[in-house]
Order: C-alpha cells, then sequence, then structure tokens
C-alpha cells in the first residue's frame, strides 16, 4: 500500500507499508520503506493517504499534509483551516505545523489516515499550538487584523520586532516585505506575530513562533 508517511517533523515523504508491528499494549505500527530510501516505524496518525480526498471528508481542523511547492517529492504536515467558499476564492487554507499559512487547491491535499481525537496533540507545544486552539475555537469568526498594501506594521522575525510593509493582501492572508533584509513571506492576518494582534490580545512580548514562519 502506498502512503504518505512522516520522516521528520516537517517532512513527509511517500513509501509504501511493508508491515504492520503489534506493540505489546495492543497499538499498531506501520513500518514504511520509502521511495528516496530508508525506513521508519510510525504510528497510524503519521501516516496519510496518497490519494485526493472527497471534498465531504475535509472539515476545519482536518489533519492533513501538503505537496512541497518547491520539491514534489516531499510534504508538510498541517490544519485545514479554511474551507473554499467566494471569500477566498474558492480555495483551502492550510496552516503547516511551522505556523506558516497557504492557500491550495484539492489536489495538494491528503488527510492522515488516523489522527489523533485531538490533532493539535501531534503538533509540538509551542506558539503555534496555543494559536491553533484559539483559531479553532473561534472558527467561523477567527480574530482578523486590516490592513492594505503599502501600509506599514510591526511583525516579529526571528525573536525580535522588526518594520515591514504590507505588498499583497490576499483574503485572509497578507504578504509582508521586512524592511531591514527584505524578506518577504506571506502571514495570517490573525497571527500573533502582529504587534496589533498582540496587543489586542494582551501578550505582547511573546514571541509567536521561533523559527520566524
Amino acid at each position: 500500500m502506498v502512503v504518505l508517511a512522516r520522516k521528520r517533523s516537517m517532512r513527509w515523504q511517500r513509501g509504501k507499508i511493508l508491515a504492520i508491528v503489534t506493540r505489546e499494549d495492543g497499538r499498531l505500527k506501520y513500518k514504511v520503506g520509502f521511495d528516496e530510501k530508508g525506513k521508519s516505524l510510525v504510528s497510524g496518525h503519521h501516516v496519510a493517504l496518497d490519494t485526493t480526498p472527497k471534498l465531504e471528508q475535509l472539515y476545519v481542523g482536518a489533519r492533513v499534509v501538503v505537496k512541497c511547492q518547491d520539491n514534489m517529492f516531499r510534504f508538510r504536515p498541517g490544519v485545514l483551516a479554511e474551507l473554499p467558499s467566494r471569500r477566498n476564492r474558492l480555495r483551502f487554507m492550510v496552516f503547516l505545523d511551522c505556523h506558516m499559512p497557504l492557500y491550495v487547491g484539492l489536489p495538494s491535499l491528503h488527510l492522515v489516515w488516523r489522527p489523533l481525537d485531538n490533532v493539535l496533540d501531534d503538533i509540538p507545544n509551542s506558539p503555534h499550538r496555543s494559536f491553533m486552539t484559539r483559531y479553532l475555537k473561534d472558527w467561523p469568526s477567527p480574530l482578523l487584523t486590516h490592513y492594505k498594501a503599502g501600509q506599514s506594521l510591526n511583525v516579529e522575525l526571528n525573536g525580535a520586532k522588526q518594520r515591514c510593509e504590507v505588498q499583497v493582501v490576499d483574503c485572509s492572508l497578507m504578504q509582508l516585505l521586512f524592511q531591514d533584509n527584505q524578506h518577504k513571506e506571506w502571514i495570517h492576518r490573525g497571527s500573533m506575530r502582529l504587534e496589533h494582534m498582540a496587543r489586542f490580545l494582551g501578550i505582547e512580548g511573546v514571541e509567536e513562533q521561533g523559527d520566524s514562519h
């Protein structure tokens, strides 16, 4: 059976289930041989189906993996955050476990085979997990800031506030250009990395994400 399986925390790859192992406590583990060499013994929540899901199988909060845009053989885990609608131009939005948000089409999504009862338990204890807990609680009306292209604001990057300018606003996301190093990235308009949002929530000074995504 061809599947996608976790090789590292932010790196899933295609492979085949070679064997099913039953542990002493009754839990099942899956021995996966990866196409790009290597083997791993993983749990059911670290295996995803190598098929395109049906629309009726998808919901906000679903555990998914997404095909990397720069490497078609690698995938990243995340949580489905928006379903297609006219407000987001009929796209799915996913928060990757590194806090990076992105809009994708249905062919880029793969459902995790046997997700945990609380999918957020599979995300390391971090500001991103706290953010996702609040996001899913607030859904379908998550908090969003409102900016326009050309506006300047302060955003956390690598643990420090930095000045940046809004380049593009795309539905729930906006692309920022950091003035110091000309770094560009997409960020969610409700991210706690935004100084305005951090102040609103009373958490100014708390780092949103150590790796800057």
